[in-house]
């Protein structure tokens, strides 16, 4: 068999997808925005360039140049101006923007030229060559030509020219870049218009092949996402040799599955299955998001009055009854309206509670859909077939929770986009779900004989939608929604207060998945089919952007976007009104995306009106560090520190028997990233009952040792013991549950919460724990437990009187506090505490220093202080390890530390008193 006629397409192909590739990763490394909007750049070339040359009948080459090297840069521009705005706002908004982007260049393609597909006429030379008995045609050498010249072109950019050096510092830092007079704005505006360039370029090299179809050119260079992933987003000739093996594995398959009709789709899907693949198997720290800036906080929709929301739903349940009466033929309108209203009230149980960005939920609609049909068709009854199709969804949403369990916004997006495209050109066509005809699988109504067929499967779904907004409702407002809440703004901290998160992350996938395979039978027994055309990837995307553009609370945000996806144009009969409400659509999720951290929120007269009580919010900035003084605590009589004797020496005081294990200790620690040795032989141990100071230069290792004893960090050698057990390959969940508390060096807390809630959420997560079971229920007597301990907590860290301000608009010191509280809330007999005085002012650190001796004095526990301020150390700490270089320089008691010259010299400075200690603690008195 000939193998080279495949492997010469496959080059050609594979030398676009490569382009395309390359354009992405390199905006992605310089700016942190992963562009969605891509391929709508390449879509966007070809459709300038097929204006020009086709309807202006400009020559191909003046039309090539001008809709490569004007409208690429000119597009560059304003990305780079949205990537700028939108790089301080969370993972959603700005794939929103992005994702805006595409839903608008595809309307406009359809809005110019309609929705039949216009022949894109080749324009490079048609003539063939022979190399042995292949023909090669001139246009395929061309297409390779120029892709391999364009590759080395940037190669070269990069590795010997000043902007290309720039180009590479931006991504590392920078700042020092700018201190070396280089502006980082530059340097991306110019990342931004050499990738557009190449995305231009790649659109126009490749829409002779799908002629003039936004989608399918949009789906085609998306494909490149597939051949970044080989790069791990981040390494350019990776990125571009990924799109060449992409493109022969591609051609290559073609061959071998000839005739397999079931494997027909496997080509142009391989590079979403590499891309899946990628994600769920490179290393959590290889796809690392690249921030460059402080996040802006969000601040959640505001919600009225419990009482006041259950009125208008009552209000809207009685209108929603008489909409029959009220309509007339538009009833079905509202039947398709209420469909959809349980489609997005599923999707927004992840993306508006939760915080997980699914970019593919039209699959789960699919695959309940599809059940119900097949279900209905071999006789189960109507209501039984659509709670099974239901049912048969929730394992589809357990495995796409799998890439849930490992990422987060941009990638996790990318993992349910690449699912929803596999499973629709591979599974779609196939006899399991629609078949390879248009016409999919009948489904039938059910037979309601009381009321006219209309009028009678309306009035069934308004039941349905009941049913789920009661569910969803019991959902959001009980332990669930409030872990879900946490989840959106911190995992981390939900971690390492005691809960399995991948439980959790499993539990709203089912969930969701199960509400959209209902949703997904109801719409296919509505048509009376079930075909692919309902549930395409594309309207995935468009469901995503709808949802985000509707700002308000659950349930309000499922009925207002429905009745802008369905309702409006029923009653607004212009030809092609899909197209421009598409448009309106995308313009509206590109401008909330680029004005959700200015929105002024619900205006105070309404609030008022609806009797809510708004909380104290100082006028400052979401990242403002100032805001008001600590509220003061009590004086506390310092806790004599006694020196130790032994180099470990015994705790001072037993804890109580409730009190989890209360000691940590790292043995022979080594820890690597890549070449550099973080941690190399690291031994320590801290136990109960005192605090032990960990000391060292800046970058000496003491973040990245916490984060191996509290399961952060899986150390390549060494042991992690809690009370005397080995727990080196359990997780910081898991760790939290037996004892193991930890406060941050960037502050972990969940922004969107108050004071009181943070700290009530640190015990609750300890109480849902791992099990799905305590996650979703709290048993009888445990929110009296939470609040006992959460006002003890807040009493003893002294933010008592701050309880219902929202952490946001807390100054740096106090919310350093409040993370102290939250972990004091909760029975951990063992706290780490990662530069916990940072922001706070000598008198203030002074107090913090006498609150953690009173925690250790009455309760038993054990502190592993890491810390700069020496005064705090040496008058609070029994015991001191100093570690520089990630290697163990010297330990003893704070006398001894003080005293030695090899601590002087590398942390203190050569010039250091030998009487340092006495020093240090006279600055602290």
């Amino acid at each position: 068999m000939n193998f080279l006629p495949f492997v010469v397409i496959g080059l050609v192909s594979g030398s676009v997808y490569g382009l395309a590739a390359i354009g992405l990763v390199l905006t992605y490394k310089t700016s942190g925005v992963f562009n969605f909007a891509h391929g709508a750049i390449a879509a966007g070339g070809a459709l300038v360039f097929y204006s020009l040359r086709t309807d202006h009948h400009v020559p191909w080459p003046l039309a090539a140049l001008v809709s490569v090297l004007i409208f690429g840069p000119v597009v560059g521009l304003i990305f780079e101006l949205i990537a700028r705005r939108i790089s301080r706002v969370t993972a959603a908004w700005q794939i929103l923007a992005t994702v805006g982007v595409v839903i608008i260049v595809e309307a406009v393609a359809n809005i110019a030229y309609g929705q039949q597909v216009k022949t894109f006429e080749p324009f490079l030379p048609s003539g063939t060559f022979q190399l042995g008995d292949v023909s090669i045609g001139y246009d395929q050498t061309i297409t390779f030509a120029v892709g391999l010249v364009a590759v080395t072109a940037l190669f070269l950019l990069l590795r010997y020219t000043q902007l290309g050096l720039s180009m590479r510092a931006v991504v590392d830092s920078p700042d020092l870049l700018d201190l070396r007079g280089v502006n980082p704005t530059y340097v991306r505006r110019s990342a931004w218009m050499l990738g557009c360039t190449l995305a231009s370029l790649s659109g126009i090299l490749l829409a002779p092949s799908v002629n003039l179809d936004a989608k399918a050119l949009v789906l085609l260079v998306v494909q490149a996402f597939g051949a970044a992933a080989i790069g791990y987003f981040s390494n350019l000739p990776l990125a571009y040799a990924g799109g060449l093996m992409l493109g022969v594995a591609g051609s290559l398959m073609t061959e071998f599955i000839d005739g397999t009709s079931w494997l027909a789709g496997l080509p142009s899907s391989l590079p979403f299955v590499v891309l899946l693949i990628v994600l769920i198997v490179t290393p959590k720290r290889r796809l690392a998001r690249v921030s460059l800036v402080p996040l802006r906080v969000i601040k959640p929709p505001w919600q009225a009055p419990g009482r006041v929301r259950l009125v208008f739903c009552l209000l809207l349940g009685v209108l929603l009854v008489f909409v029959p009466k009220l309509v007339g033929t538009r009833l079905d309108a509202y039947t398709a309206f209420l469909i959809y209203t349980i489609l997005f009230l599923s999707l927004g149980l992840l993306v508006k509670l939760s915080g997980q960005v699914s970019l593919g939920h039209l699959a789960f609609a699919a695959v309940g859909a599809v059940s119900f049909a097949h279900l209905a068709g071999h006789g189960v009854p109507w209501g039984l077939a659509i709670v099974l199709g239901g049912l048969i969804t929730i394992p589809v949403g357990a495995a796409v929770a799998i890439p849930a369990i490992r990422l987060s916004g941009v990638f996790l997006a990318l993992a349910t986009l690449g699912f929803a495209v596999l499973l629709e050109q591979m599974v779609y066509p196939t006899t399991l779900m629609f078949g390879q005809t248009t016409n999919g699988v009948a489904a039938r109504q059910p037979d309601v004989s009381f009321l006219d067929s209309s009028r009678g499967f309306y009035f069934l779904v308004l039941g349905c939608v009941a049913l789920v907004v009661i569910t969803l409702t019991l959902v959001q407002q009980g332990r669930m929604g409030r872990l879900l809440r946490a989840l959106a703004d911190s995992r981390t901290a939900l971690e390492t207060h005691g809960l399995t998160s991948s439980v959790t992350l499993v539990a709203v996938f089912c969930i969701s998945a199960f509400v959209a395979g209902i949703a997904g039978g109801l719409l296919a027994s509505f048509y009376r089919f079930a075909t692919a055309a309902t549930f395409g990837s594309p309207g995935s995307l468009i469901l995503f952007a709808v949802l985000l553009i509707v700002a308000a609370g659950a349930p309000w945000y499922g009925f207002l976007a429905a009745a802008a996806f369905v309702l409006v144009p029923t009653y607004i009969t212009v030809s092609g009104i899909t197209d421009y409400l598409n448009l309106a659509f995308g313009i509206s999720a590109v401008l909330v995306a680029l004005t959700v951290d200015l929105a002024p929120g619900t205006p105070q007269i309404i609030r008022r009106l609806l009797g809510g009580k708004s909380r104290p919010v100082a006028t400052v900035e979401a990242d403002s560090q100032v805001v008001a003084p600590v509220a003061p605590v009590a004086p506390v009589a310092p806790v004599a520190v006694v020196p130790a004797a032994a180099p470990i020496p015994a705790a001072r005081a037993t804890p109580a028997a409730s009190t989890p294990a209360n000691s940590v200790e790292v043995r022979d620690v080594v820890v690597r990233f890549g070449g550099v040795v973080a941690l190399d032989g690291i031994t320590l141990r801290a136990p109960g009952g005192r605090i032990t100071g960990l000391i060292g230069p800046n970058g000496a290792g003491k973040t990245t040792l916490l984060n191996v004893a509290s399961g952060l960090q899986r150390p390549d050698r060494g042991a992690v013991m809690i009370g005397g057990d080995v727990v080196s390959r359990r997780g910081p969940a898991w760790r939290a549950r037996h004892g193991l508390g930890r406060t941050f060096q960037r502050v972990q807390l969940w922004e969107t919460l108050s004071v009181e809630e943070n700290v009530r959420m640190g015990r609750e997560a300890y109480l849902a724990g791992g099990r799905i079971g305590t996650q979703l229920f709290a048993r009888p007597g445990e929110s009296r437990t939470i609040t006992e301990a959460a006002n003890d907590a807040m009493e003893l860290a002294g933010i008592i009187e701050l309880r219902e301000q929202p952490v946001r608009n807390l100054s740096a010191g106090q919310r350093r506090l409040v993370e102290l509280a939250r972990s004091l809330a909760c029975p951990f007999g063992m706290l780490l505490l990662d530069e916990p005085s940072s922001g706070l002012d000598p008198g203030e650190t002074r107090i913090f220093g006498q609150t953690l001796q009173k925690v250790v004095a009455e309760r038993g526990v054990g502190i592993l202080l890491v810390e700069h301020d020496m005064s705090l150390v040496m008058s609070v700490c029994e015991y001191v390890y100093v570690i520089d270089f990630g290697k163990p320089l010297f330990e003893g008691t704070p006398r001894e530390v003080g005293a030695a010259e090899s601590v002087q010299a590398a942390y203190l400075g050569v010039e250091a008193s030998d009487d340092l200690f006495a020093e240090l603690v006279s600055e602290d008195a």
